[in-house]
């Protein structure tokens, strides 16, 4: 199974290492311009309370007894680059939650922790399908893995983060924020090419040689491209890279003149090289994170050298929690829950994630099974987690245009666009090219 494994990763990354030397030698032309994407109403979606007390009714499906129903979470949490550990922890935060409002319909929410050790997410999935009702919250970088044996089993999986085209095509995964592979979230770059036209036009894009990663970023650079962005350099980084790697990197950026630096890699690995680039005094112009940068473990590791840097999210921002109840809520619970954690917004993810199914099991409830749960998780198309979360369509897999850009200032997360609230361009959402929905 590993060598199966490896020589698929091995494939992918060939395939996206293609692609992503195409894309750095193409045409530097703008491409015209493409209708937006079909997106969602920006707007506040119900209010749910799921958890509360009830009488459970008779039910025979795997993980559900008459005074309890328990879920798995699924994530990277040791291992190699793993790095997941906040969606155990953000769902163990919301079963003490919903457990202590009388849990669901009646019966306790437990909550069974399943780690993949990063690339064995497959024997994570088999292991879940017969012992749990559902998977909840989970994260995992190869998420695409243990699709067909999901697909064979129907246990429906409700997860915090969608990221290979595989997992986005299992017919029971319901995520509260869907992630089209066929199209890309394109408002907060058009943001920043507005604000620094000149930095995207000599853009860099270094990323972490694996599937997942090679793959994310070739789907960043396709999109970028069509709304005007400029790459004069393409750099992929050894998974397991030595620090001669990350000179050569940087070398590369300043050669290259380098003003604008997209990272997908890790967080830690993010950290290393503005670590990297700041001791040469070579830090680009702009350096935008993804959004699971989220993390005060960025701000952590990388210290001065995060100085600037932009963070997309779709999460409401933490320093806002006095608005925002449900994120009040998810903060208390996971400091009484898990001591010493910190709030990310993988967490505040996952916390959804927890909100959405327990709403689909509360209504499901007089015949709690997995079929009778899908359907009723299908059936939302309006949810925001209480305002966790920008606006998505769950049950048809689209989410909307809305987000916030972060950047760091002073060693903290600082809200710079919008003002409040969330940003929703009518443009925020292109349609990619390539199919990338079946690489």
């Amino acid at each position: 199974m590993c060598t199966q494994r490896a020589k698929r990763a091995r494939y992918g990354v060939a395939l996206l290492s293609c692609a992503l030397v195409a894309a750095a030698c193409g045409s530097t032309a703008t491409a015209p311009p493409r209708a937006a994407e079909p997106t969602v109403a920006a707007k506040h979606a119900p209010h749910v309370e799921p958890c509360g007390p009830g009488t459970p009714t008779p039910s025979d499906e795997i993980g559900v007894t008459a005074d309890a129903v328990t879920v798995g979470v699924v994530a990277d949490v040791t291992g190699i680059r793993a790095q997941f550990l906040p969606a155990w922890e953000a769902m163990q935060a919301f079963a003490a939650f919903c457990n202590s409002e009388g849990g669901i319909a009646g019966r306790r929410l437990d909550v069974r922790l399943f780690d993949t050790n990063v690339f064995s997410h497959r024997i994570a999935i088999t292991n879940s399908c017969g012992a749990v009702f559902a998977v909840v919250g989970s994260a995992s970088a190869f998420d695409g893995d243990g699709a067909d044996i999901e697909s064979d089993c129907g246990i429906p999986d409700v997860p915090a983060v969608v990221l290979e085209p595989a997992h986005e095509r299992v017919p029971t995964v319901v995520a509260p924020l869907p992630n089209p592979q066929n199209q890309y979230l394109v408002g907060p770059q058009r943001y920043l090419a507005a604000e620094h036209p000149a930095a995207t036009r000599s853009a860099g894009m270094a990323y972490l040689n694996v599937g997942v990663t090679a793959l994310r970023a070739t789907r960043e650079i396709a999109a970028t491209r069509q709304i005007g962005y400029r790459y004069t350099s393409i750099d992929p980084i050894p998974a397991l890279f030595s620090s001669a790697d990350i000179d050569h990197l940087v070398t590369n950026l300043q050669q290259r003149k380098v003003r604008y630096l997209a990272v997908q890699a890790r967080v830690s690995d993010l950290a290393t090289i503005q670590t990297a680039l700041a001791a040469k005094h070579a830090m680009p112009e702009v350096v935008d994170a993804g959004t699971l940068a989220y993390d005060p473990a960025y701000l952590q590791q990388a210290g001065a050298a995060a100085e600037g840097t932009y963070v997309a999210t779709q999460t409401t921002p933490f320093d806002e929690a006095a608005s925002s109840p449900e994120l009040r809520r998810y903060t208390d619970w996971l400091g009484r829950t898990v001591p010493g954690a910190s709030p990310t917004t993988l967490g505040a993810r996952s916390w959804s994630s927890g909100l959405l199914f327990a709403e689909a099991a509360r209504r499901a409830s007089a015949h709690l099974d997995r079929s009778t749960l899908l359907g009723q998780l299908r059936s939302v198309h309006a949810w925001d987690g209480n305002g966790i979360q920008v606006p998505a369509d769950p049950g048809a897999g689209l989410t909307s245009s809305c987000f916030a850009y972060l950047r760091v200032t002073g060693g903290e997360f600082r809200r710079v666009y919008p003002a409040r609230g969330f940003a929703c361009p009518s443009d925020g959402w292109l349609h990619l090219r390539r199919d990338f929905r079946h690489l």
